[in-house]
C-alpha cells in the first residue's frame, strides 16, 4: 500500500509541474532558512562548552555603584578577591586571574612581529580551563616569572620549523620571556582569545606588580572560580561580599558572579572585560523566532496551494471512494504525498545550506559549521523536522480531500466550500503578516545602524590614521609627530592614552566643595595638546592644553562632568585625584582649564559618562589627520618615518572609521541576517500568492467570460481579480504593524541612544508588500482579462 501511495504521489507531482515546483521551492527555502539559523544559534550557544568544567566555572564581576558611572557592571575585580575566595570558601576548588590583553612587539633574532592578545595569567589557568597543550610539560608551565605559553600559530610565525621550547624572545625589545609550552589555538567558540600567556608571578624587578596584586582598593583583574559543583549564585555572591567587606574593600565595589555559560550571550551591559565577539541572547531569540516564522510561512504556503487545488483532485477522490477506499487510506495517501514533497524540499535545502553557509560566514563574520548537520543527533532532528513539517503541511489538506462526497463529485456538482475559501484567505493574511512584520523589522534595524554611523559623536573620525605605540615607542612619540608634520599631506597628529572607541580607565575624584561621604568615579584619559584639534573636538569653555603653559597639573573635563558636579562655572575649579593607597591623604589637586563638548569615547550602546583629560606629551595611541589626496604616498611616508624613529619594531596602522565600524560588527551582521531572511520570507509569500492568483483566475474563468460578454473592460476584470488580495494585504499590514512595533521597540532598548520609530517605515513596508503582491498577481489577472471569452464559455 505504501508503494502505491508513493507512486501515486510522484505521478501527481509530475502531472502538475508548476504547482509542484512552487510547493517544493517554497518548502525548501523555509527548511533551508531554518537550518541556517539553527547553525548560527548553535554557534552562539556553543561558546566555552569545550571546557570540561563548563558548568562549574563562574566569572567574578563588580557592581560599581559610585557616582559618575552609568554602566555599573564591570568585568574586573580586586586582584585579591579570587585567591581569598579559594582559601576561605570550601566550594571553591581553584581560581585564576588574567590581566592585560594588549598587542605587543615580540622579537626573536631578526624576526619582529606583533602578538594579537597577550595576557598575564596565574599558573592555575590550565587547572580551570581546558586549553590544549601541544608541546611542553603538562604541569608547572607558568610557575616561574617570565615564563610564557604561546599558541601554535604564533610559534610558527616566530620560530618557523624550530622547536620553540626553551627559546627566549623579547617583549617590546626590553623584557626577556622564556617559552615553556606551545598551546593549540583557542577554539573559535572561546570567549577568551589569546596568542600569548605570560606568568602573573611577579619577577624580582616587578615590585609594582607585586603590590598591585595585594590591593583590595583597586579592580583590574579578570577573575574566574572553579567550583566543586554548580551552586546558587545568590548564596555565593553573599559570601564573596562578606569577604570583600572583611578586607575593607571600597563599599561601592560589590562582587557578584556570572556562570561561564552566560558570558557570551548575557554580557551586553558589562564593561572592562575580555569577551571576544560577545553577542546578545535577544539576537538568539529574534533569529529563532524568524526561523519559526519562515518555516510556518512555508507550511502555510504548502497548505494553501494543496487546498486550492482540491477541486482538481475531487474526481480522483470520488472514484477511489466508489471502488472501496476508506477515509483513513485517503488521509494516508495525502500525508505520504506531503512527506514526499517535504523530503525532496529537505534534500534541496541541505544542498543549499552546504553551498551558502560558507559564503554567509564571510559576510556575517561568523563561523557556523555546516558539518554539524551530519552529526547523528542533528540527522535525527532533520528527519523529525521532515516528518513534523510533512504531517503539519499535509494534515488539513488530507482531511479536506478525504471528506469529499463521491456522489456530488461524480455528478459534477462539486465546488469549493466557502469555509475552504475563508481558510485560504486567512492563510494569505498569516503569510503577509509575517512578511510585512519582517520588512518593518529590517527597516528599523537599518535605520538604527544608519543612526550609529551618521550620528554626531562629538569628534570627526574621517581621514584619521590610528597607530598603537608600545614600549619605548611611546617615549619617542613627540619626535615622531614632529617628523610626520613635515609632510604637507599630514594636517595634524596627536596622542592619547586610549584610542577613541576603546573603553577608558576609571579613577576616584575629589571635586572642590564635595563632601567626603560622596564616592565619585569617572573615566580618565591623558592627551597631548594636539589631540583635541586632530579629532576636531570643540571646547565649550576655557582652553585646550598648550605648550605656552605649564599644564602638568591641568585638567580638561567634559560637559557631562559639569552636569554631575552641578557647577555653574567649571574653569578654575580644583579636582583632586587619588595617587596613592590612602584615599584620605594621597591626593593631587588639578585645576580645570577647559570644558570639552561631550564626545562618545566608547560605543553608543552605553550612556555618555563624565570624564576628564590630563596632560601628557607622550601617549600610546597616535592619531594622524591626513588629506584625502595622495593617500598611498602618505601612508608610505608614515611607515618610513615610523621605521626611522622606531627601528626594529612592527608598523601597523588602521583608519579610525574602520575601527569604529568594527565596534558594531555584531550589530551589522545581525542586520544583514535579518535582511537576508526577510527576503527569503517575501520570496516564499510571493510564490504562494502567484500560485493562488493563477488558481483564482482558473476558478473564475467562466465568470470572467460572462462579464466580458456583458461588456466588462479589461481594467474591470483586473480590478475584480486583484481587489480581493489587496484587501487581505491591508489586513495583514495592520496586524504586522502592531506586532513589529512591539518587538522592535524592545530591541531598541538595548541601545542607550536609538532612533524613534516613525510611521514612514511602516508605510514603506506596506507599500512594498502591496507592490510585490500586485506584481505577483498582475500576470495572472491580466492574462485572464485579455483572454477570448469564447474559450471560457465554449463548454457551456
Amino acid at each position: 500500500m505504501l508503494k502505491s501511495y508513493f507512486i501515486t504521489g510522484i505521478r501527481n507531482l509530475l502531472s502538475q509541474k508548476i504547482y509542484s515546483f512552487i510547493k517544493i521551492i517554497g518548502l525548501s527555502l523555509g527548511l533551508g532558512a531554518s537550518m541556517m539559523i539553527y547553525l548560527y544559534v548553535q554557534e552562539d550557544l556553543s561558546y566555552d562548552t569545550f571546557h570540561q568544567h563548563y558548568g562549574r566555572i563562574v566569572r567574578l564581576l563588580t557592581i560599581d555603584s559610585a557616582e559618575g558611572v552609568s554602566s555599573k557592571l564591570v568585568g574586573v575585580t580586586q586582584p585579591t578577591l579570587a585567591p581569598a575566595a579559594e582559601e576561605e570558601l570550601p566550594e571553591v576548588v581553584e581560581c585564576v586571574r588574567f590581566t592585560g590583553g594588549g598587542r605587543y612587539d615580540l622579537s626573536y633574532n631578526d624576526n619582529v612581529l606583533k602578538c594579537e592578545a597577550a595576557f598575564r595569567v596565574d599558573p592555575s589557568v590550565f587547572d580551570v580551563f581546558d586549553f590544549k597543550v601541544i608541546d611542553g610539560p603538562k604541569e608547572g608551565i607558568l610557575e616561574n616569572p617570565g615564563s610564557i605559553a604561546i599558541t601554535e600559530s604564533l610559534a610558527t610565525k616566530i620560530f618557523g620549523d624550530e622547536n620553540p621550547i626553551g627559546k627566549t624572545i623579547k617583549l617590546n625589545r626590553t623584557t626577556d620571556l622564556n617559552v615553556t609550552a606551545v598551546l593549540a589555538d583557542p577554539p573559535k567558540n572561546s570567549h577568551l582569545k589569546f596568542d600569548l600567556l605570560h606568568s602573573l608571578v611577579p619577577g624580582k624587578d616587578e615590585d609594582g606588580l607585586r603590590q598591585a596584586l595585594e590591593t583590595w582598593q583597586g579592580i583590574f583583574t579578570f577573575s574566574y572560580l572553579l567550583l566543586d559543583r554548580p551552586i546558587d549564585a545568590d548564596d555565593l555572591n553573599a559570601k564573596l561580599q562578606a569577604i570583600s567587606k572583611k578586607n575593607n574593600a571600597f563599599e561601592f565595589f560589590t562582587p557578584v558572579v556570572q556562570p561561564l555559560e552566560d558570558v557570551h550571550l548575557r554580557s551586553k551591559e558589562i564593561l572592562f572585560e575580555t569577551n571576544a565577539n560577545k553577542s546578545d541572547i535577544l539576537n538568539v531569540y529574534v533569529l529563532s523566532t524568524i526561523s519559526g516564522l519562515i518555516l510556518l510561512l512555508a507550511v502555510v504556503n504548502f497548505m494553501n496551494l494543496v487546498t486550492a487545488k482540491s477541486a482538481g483532485r475531487a474526481k480522483e477522490v470520488g472514484m477511489r471512494k466508489v471502488i472501496g477506499a476508506v477515509r483513513y487510506q485517503l488521509i494516508g495517501q495525502h500525508l505520504i504525498e506531503s512527506i514526499i514533497v517535504t523530503c525532496i524540499a529537505a534534500i534541496i535545502a541541505i544542498l543549499v545550506v552546504f553551498a551558502t553557509v560558507p559564503l554567509l560566514n564571510n559576510t556575517y563574520q561568523r563561523f557556523a559549521d555546516v558539518s554539524l548537520l551530519m552529526q547523528p543527533q542533528n540527522i535525527l532532528i532533520i528527519l523529525a523536522l521532515i516528518l513534523v513539517v510533512g504531517i503539519l503541511a499535509g494534515l488539513y489538506p488530507a482531511f479536506v480531500l478525504s471528506a469529499f462526497k463521491p456522489i456530488l463529485v461524480l455528478k459534477g456538482s462539486f465546488k469549493n466550500s466557502s469555509r475552504g475559501v475563508q481558510l485560504r484567505k486567512s492563510l494569505v493574511v498569516v503569510q503577509f503578516t509575517i512578511s510585512i512584520a519582517l520588512m518593518v523589522g529590517t527597516g528599523i534595524v537599518f535605520q538604527q545602524m544608519n543612526f550609529i554611523y551618521s550620528t554626531d559623536l562629538g569628534y570627526n573620525r574621517e581621514q584619521v590614521i590610528s597607530i598603537q605605540q608600545n614600549g619605548d615607542a611611546i617615549s619617542r612619540s613627540t619626535t615622531l609627530k614632529t617628523e610626520l608634520l613635515r609632510n604637507e599631506n599630514i594636517i595634524s597628529a596627536g596622542t592619547s592614552s586610549s584610542r577613541i572607541g576603546q573603553q577608558l580607565g576609571r579613577t576616584n575624584i575629589f571635586p572642590e566643595g564635595a563632601t567626603g561621604e560622596t564616592n565619585i568615579i569617572t573615566s580618565i584619559m591623558s592627551a597631548d595638546e594636539n589631540f583635541i584639534p586632530t579629532m576636531n573636538m570643540k571646547m565649550s569653555k576655557g582652553r585646550n592644553f598648550s605648550l605656552d603653559y605649564d599644564d602638568s597639573l591641568s585638567m580638561i573635563i567634559n560637559e557631562e562632568m559639569v552636569r554631575l558636579l552641578k557647577w555653574d562655572e567649571a574653569v578654575g575649579r580644583k579636582i583632586s585625584i587619588q595617587t596613592g593607597p590612602n584615599a584620605a591623604t594621597d591626593r593631587t589637586p588639578y585645576t580645570v582649564i577647559g570644558v570639552v563638548k561631550d564626545f562618545h569615547f566608547a560605543t553608543i550602546r552605553h550612556k555618555l559618562e563624565p570624564m576628564f583629560m590630563l596632560y601628557s606629551k607622550d601617549n600610546g595611541a597616535l592619531s594622524i589627520k591626513v588629506k584625502t589626496e595622495n593617500m598611498d604616498e602618505t601612508i608610505s611616508f608614515v611607515e618610513q618615518t615610523w621605521k626611522k624613529i622606531n627601528p626594529g619594531t612592527t608598523f601597523e596602522y588602521a583608519f579610525l572609521d574602520e575601527q569604529f565600524a568594527n565596534l558594531y560588527r555584531n550589530e551589522q551582521a545581525f542586520a544583514n541576517m535579518f535582511t537576508h531572511f526577510t527576503i527569503l520570507a517575501l520570496t516564499i509569500a510571493g510564490l504562494g500568492l502567484f500560485a493562488l492568483s493563477a488558481f483564482t483566475a482558473e476558478q473564475r474563468k467562466k465568470e470572467i467570460g460572462i462579464r466580458k460578454v456583458l461588456g466588462a473592460s479589461n481594467a474591470t476584470i483586473f480590478y475584480k481579480l486583484s481587489v480581493e488580495f489587496i484587501v487581505l494585504i491591508l489586513v495583514s499590514f495592520v496586524l504586522a504593524s502592531a506586532i513589529a512595533y512591539f518587538v522592535m521597540e524592545k530591541w531598541l532598548q538595548d541601545f542607550q541612544y536609538s532612533i524613534k520609530i516613525g510611521i514612514e517605515v511602516f508605510l514603506l513596508a506596506g507599500l512594498a508588500s502591496l507592490l510585490i503582491a500586485l506584481l505577483t498577481i498582475s500576470f495572472q489577472s491580466l492574462k485572464a482579462a485579455v483572454n477570448n471569452p469564447a474559450d471560457a464559455l465554449r463548454t457551456e
